[in-house]
């Protein structure tokens, strides 16, 4: 890939001032400006090293298009599902409301504008395609090739999309299914803090992957063994990409209106530790969806044949 500027947000997207929230800095994870395929699957993936790669969708038409009115227009009668309840004390209180596109996203502009009398929800982890039907087209040049080759035919079916305001927040938690994860920023900008999953046990874990410490402003008397913990952050710009090994910790919070995709995939290896984690706790829903990838990557089944087995995690609340 080409050495590139990191591009500017798409319009509608503004920058919010840096706040409080922001201030309080861990070490950083490795940035690079150009990484190859090989390079990638070699130092990162086999390593479980993090890594963003700034610039990484600079050839999509999507970071300059995904702006609020195109997506108005292609998609603004569109219902969708939004998850309220992710706040800095943790997710007790998590549910889904439904909206049309177009009012959610009058809503962010109201809340970006001051005018709003409420912060909105959070469009939060929901299929890519049933938000913008013809994605394919505004992802022409994607770097598909930092994708396993069993997922590269049928990547877009497994993108899951993120849209919601300055300030939205996931608090620390790690993937349910112990994925290997690429997230890619289109507009706006996210702060991720990071530890890797061996720090698990200084996190306060509940509801088996949920973490009870506020990584931005830990309280060390309610949670002591957190002092102890190797964090580290990052801030992806539009058209960065971050890569996080299976089981990374993240607290994800947006600094701007933010929009955003990425695709959790699987190796051999990661498919079958994911079958496995029955016996460290994982849920049996989660599991089932790990036996059904590590089957088809260790029988030779397409993802275009086992997609109808796996298509209703993409659309649970976890």
């Amino acid at each position: 890939m080409e050495n590139v500027m990191v591009l500017d947000p798409a319009p509608d997207m503004e920058l919010a001032p840096e706040t409080s929230l922001t201030r309080k800095t861990y070490p950083s994870i490795e940035r690079r400006a150009t990484l190859s395929f090989g390079e990638f699957a070699a130092g990162y993936v086999a390593q479980q090293r993090p890594v963003v790669v700034t610039g990484a969708l600079a050839r999509c038409p999507a970071v300059s298009r995904w702006n609020f009115d195109y997506l108005r227009r292609v998609s603004g009668k569109r219902i969708v599902t939004l998850k309220q309840g992710l706040t800095d004390s943790g997710v007790s209180g998590l549910g889904t409301v439904k909206s049309t596109l177009h009012d959610y996203l009058d809503r962010l502009e109201a809340c970006a504008s001051g005018t709003g009398s409420e912060k909105p929800p959070y469009l939060h982890d929901v299929p890519l395609l049933s938000v913008i039907a013809d994605a394919a087209d505004d992802l022409d040049g994607f770097p598909a090739g930092y994708f396993p080759d069993w997922y590269r035919p049928c990547w877009l079916q497994f993108a899951q999309f993120f849209l919601g305001p300055s300030r939205s927040l996931t608090p620390l938690h790690f993937d349910c299914l112990l994925t290997h994860n690429l997230f890619f920023q289109v507009s706006g900008r996210k702060r991720f803090i990071l530890l890797t999953h061996d720090q698990l046990p200084l996190s306060y874990r509940y509801r088996w992957r949920w973490c009870a410490v506020d990584a931005e402003n830990p309280d060390f008397s309610r949670h002591p063994l957190y002092r102890d913990a190797l964090v580290q952050e990052c801030t992806v710009a539009p058209g960065d990409m971050l890569y996080m090994p299976p089981g990374m910790l993240h607290h994800v919070r947006s600094l701007d209106n933010a929009l955003s995709f990425n695709v959790d995939w699987h190796t051999r290896d990661s498919a079958l530790r994911g079958v496995l984690a029955l016996a460290q706790g994982m849920p049996l829903k989660n599991v089932y969806y790990n036996a059904v990838i590590a089957l088809a990557l260790h029988a030779g089944i397409s993802a275009e044949r086992i997609l109808p087995w796996y298509r209703s995690y993409l659309n649970y609340v976890s």
